[in-house]
């Protein structure tokens, strides 16, 4: 009833104090009385504990005011300022402190029913003038006291009007009822009341039910997720040449890689990821004087990077994934890396979706290089860093996202259940907000698109050194489709037979013994990776005659002749097993599939059913070589497919002599990029058009000026360097002597479908497709870029032959990939016909963030809690808190 001390401990609470007496004053007088509180902060969820109560009191008082200072925390006083001056100074410093305080802590209030309810009652008891407030302004307020009229008692102390201050910090109050000291004490408050100003404390929690247009909501919450970034000026200027968007990348990369250590750099292919990985590389290296890394394919390492660390003077350590999967220090067998992995500050992997599978040996190294502390500053830059499935994306976030948890603040209680719940969606009903605030959080990613709109002025130095403006050309895909059946009528049923019988039941004619010989094996265990293998292996022919009949028949005759070989050995007693390989879910090169073929050791006979075994081996020996044969059939003069490119290059010709202003513009229109998977088919291809532009008239102007590029080696006296510069001299900035335009056909396979600039061309054509459509888009990004002449740039792909893809299923597949990128990460423009795209952008829009400075102070802090109806305040609240 009249309590004395009071610590919040144990359950002695303030609250409970306050309470019991409050009830015993009204169980003991008819009249109640008034309540007069002192306080140095004050919460709506304090008030929440005792509303009922206050709401019969005839009339409360609530004088706020500044506490002092610490004195750690106290500003020191100015040469020659007075002592009275300083104080003042102090003081309303404090004050300004105190309303910045409550504005955050309204900002931050929950929409819960407990908090809606406190409000909404203390409002109302503002509002019927039972309840006045004011604010001492004069010095701090230090004490603290609630005080009951006619002289009924006070408890003073320690504690604030606040929930923490009346149950939660450990406090010391003491109660007084002897009337003496509780006069005085009455005394001391009305004295500090009368000199206090009226403090509208109502207006601070009305804002909250205030209705705002919804744009200004929006603005609110680009401000909440990135008005830290804007307000932080950059702590450098970039020394190497950026455009504003490029510079605007460095700056959300910092901010990422400072709070994750790493960041996925996502930027759409063609805008210039090198320039901003390169800003990123040189900070560290000259302003910070860290160890840097940098892991790139091997074509880029000598090639354009290699230019660009010496153009800009910037000395990082570059190596290829062969080197890092090689290295002593990380497993391997050779001496690499010049230092410690632990001295490297940062690391930075171009092309990083090659680094998606975490089974592979490359990826393996690369996560031990990032072991060890201090923490490495991880660089990711890849334009597609969904292939296969989303969860490409989440392991390369896991390469440096600290742990499952990470974003837990963001309401992702695991990431791993979040990428497990939204792979599971079908992908036409991928909603790209499933994903959107995980990759927000660590990812830049721009597209063309968005530069076009918000960056519509930014320039770059083209080739040449010439100052342009930030253009793209405008991408156009089209299909082209051929027919098998007349040039191998019957065929393509005995490859299914041979492949992929309907029924599931029946075995394929092609066992691949020869890769499976466990499943001839005395004891009958049959190893699961061979038989995994065998899979690859029949998916892999399918497709190499999807590519050309040619390469197919080929590789059959390279593997009868393999046959042939394995048998020699069983006769020998010894059975040649195949080699374990690393990844195969995509065999697309004719270097991948010699390695899938090669072998590797030997083991005895003993174990196996021999006899068993070489029939099965002979009668797929038997199989290959009548496929081979059979493939032998469709020649250059009876191939439809080489008949459908030979009319794809003349309209490609007729369009540029059509479109092209003067005898440079009409060569640079008619250039074509031919890509193939494997050298074979680039072989083929390679020997038709030369054929056709030696012996028709229609490509006269195509004579002489044709190359072809595989693999690392020089092919006809070209090197695959040479060939680049002679085909594309101006966009690839050829050096003096090596830079006269020489060649309008390009034939290659895929080793130029990367980080080369080859948009002096107009024209790709996809001789084949491939199992992960992200290919194209790198493909596609060759011409598709910044510094494109072309207004329109045209892609070329052939789908396959209808009954070829009833048994690959390969159309199926890549739309169902692209689906699942295009709703995660984007797909800026079509890859095939009809293929989904998707705008997805990791960014802020600095245009629309500075529009929020126009925006008055006092309105921009508002909580928008009614704008557009409770579930939107309820989302908009969500949103600040992040």
């Amino acid at each position: 009833m009249k309590p004395e001390f009071v610590d919040n401990r144990n359950g002695n609470t303030l609250v409970a104090a306050l309470r019991g007496h409050l009830a015993w004053l009204s169980e003991t007088y008819a009249r109640p009385i008034e309540l007069a509180i002192a306080s140095g902060y004050f919460n709506p969820e304090g008030f929440g504990l005792l509303a009922d109560l206050l709401e019969r009191l005839p009339k409360v008082r609530l004088l706020l005011g500044a506490e002092p200072t610490p004195p750690p925390a106290r500003p020191a006083r100015r040469i020659g300022e007075p002592p009275a001056r300083f104080e003042a100074r102090v003081v309303r410093e404090a004050i300004r402190a105190n309303d910045a305080g409550l504005l955050r802590d309204r900002n931050l209030l929950e929409f819960a029913p407990a908090t809606e309810a406190a409000i909404r009652r203390l409002l109302a008891l503002l509002e019927s003038g039972k309840a006045e407030v004011r604010r001492y302004e004069k010095g701090f307020l230090h004490g603290k006291a609630f005080i009951f009229a006619d002289e009924e008692g006070v408890i003073s102390g320690s504690s604030n009007f606040t929930a923490a201050g009346l149950t939660a910090n450990l406090e010391l109050n003491l109660g007084r009822y002897d009337p003496t000291p509780v006069r005085q004490v009455k005394q001391w408050f009305d004295d500090l009341w009368d000199e206090a100003q009226p403090f509208d404390l109502a207006a601070i929690y009305q804002q909250r039910y205030e209705e705002y247009p919804p744009y200004l909501i929006y603005l609110r919450v680009l401000w909440e997720l990135y008005g830290q970034e804007l307000e932080e000026e950059q702590a450098t200027d970039p020394l190497i040449r950026l455009t504003t968007f490029q510079s605007d990348g460095v700056w959300r990369a910092r901010r990422i890689l400072g709070k994750y250590n790493g960041v996925l750099f996502a930027d759409g292919v063609g805008l210039g990821k090198t320039f901003v990985a390169g800003e990123l590389i040189r900070e560290a290296v000259q302003d910070r004087r860290q160890r840097v890394l940098l892991i790139a394919p091997a074509a880029l390492r000598d090639g354009m990077w290699s230019r660009f660390t010496d153009e800009h003077q910037i000395h990082v350590e570059t190596y290829s994934y062969e080197q890092l999967l090689n290295d002593r220090q990380l497993g391997g067998s050779e001496s690499y890396l010049k230092h410690q992995p632990n001295e490297y500050a940062m690391v930075v992997v171009d092309e990083a979706h090659v680094f998606r599978n975490p089974d592979t040996r490359r990826a393996q190294a690369l996560r031990r290089l990032l072991l060890g502390k201090p923490p490495k500053q991880l660089v990711l830059l890849t334009a597609t860093p969904v292939n296969n499935s989303l969860w490409d994306l989440y392991y390369l976030l896991t390469l440096f996202i600290g742990h499952d948890a990470v974003f837990a603040e963001r309401g992702i209680r695991s990431l791993k259940e979040r990428f497990s719940e939204t792979s599971q969606e079908n992908p036409d009903d991928l909603r790209p907000d499933m994903l959107f605030d995980v990759l927000d959080a660590v990812t830049v990613r721009r597209t063309r698109h968005f530069v076009r709109r918000y960056y519509p002025n930014d320039r770059i130095i083209g080739p040449g050194g010439v100052e342009m403006p930030v253009q793209f050309p405008e991408p156009h895909v089209e299909a082209i489709n051929y027919d098998l059946e007349e040039v191998l009528p019957g065929f393509f049923d005995d490859l299914k037979k041979a492949l992929a019988p309907e029924d599931e039941q029946q075995q394929p004619l092609l066992t691949m013994a020869r890769y499976c010989p466990s499943m001839h094996r005395l004891d009958r265990e049959v190893e699961e990776s061979q038989l995994t293998l065998v899979g690859l292996i029949r998916s892999g022919l399918l497709k190499r005659f999807e590519s050309s009949a040619y390469a197919f028949g080929q590789t059959a005759r390279r593997m009868a002749d393999s046959h042939g070989a394995f048998l020699k050995a069983l006769d020998a007693g010894y059975l040649l097993s195949p080699k374990a390989l690393e990844e195969w879910t995509n065999i697309d090169s004719d270097e991948e599939w010699e390695r899938l073929l090669e072998e590797t050791g030997a083991e005895p006979t003993e174990n196996y059913n021999v006899e068993t075994l070489k029939a099965a081996v002979k009668a797929d020996r038997d199989i290959l070589c009548r496929f081979a044969d059979t493939a032998a059939k469709v020649g250059a003069d009876n191939d439809p497919k080489l008949a459908e490119l030979t009319v794809a290059l003349a309209e490609i010709f007729r369009s540029a002599e059509k479109d092209g202003i003067g005898e440079e513009d009409a060569r640079n229109k008619r250039k074509i990029i031919i890509f193939s998977y494997f050298a074979d088919t680039a072989d083929w291809i390679e020997r038709h058009v030369r054929n056709i532009v030696d012996s028709q008239k229609t490509f006269a102007a195509y004579r002489g000026r044709i190359v072809s590029v595989a693999g690392q080696d020089s092919r006809y006296g070209v090197s695959r360097e040479d060939a680049v510069f002679g085909f594309v001299p101006v966009s690839s900035e050829a050096p003096p002597g090596r830079n006269e335009d020489r060649f309008d056909i390009l034939i290659t396979t895929d080793v130029l479908a990367e980080g080369v600039n080859l948009q002096q061309c107009r024209n790709i054509i996809n001789y084949d497709l491939p199992w992960n459509p992200m290919r194209l888009v790198q493909r596609h990004g060759r011409i598709d870029r910044i510094g494109s002449r072309h207004p329109d740039v045209y892609m070329w792909c052939f789908f396959p032959d209808r009954q070829l893809d009833e048994l690959l299923n390969l159309e199926e597949r890549i739309r169902r990939k692209l689906a699942q990128a295009a709703a995660s990460i984007g797909v800026e423009s079509e890859v095939i016909p009809g293929g989904r795209t998707g705008e997805v952008v990791f960014s802020q829009t600095r245009t629309e963030i500075e529009s929020l400075r126009r925006v008055p102070a006092k309105t921009r802090w508002h909580t928008l809690a009614r704008s557009t109806g409770r579930n939107c305040g309820k989302a908009c609240s969500f949103m600040v808190k992040q």
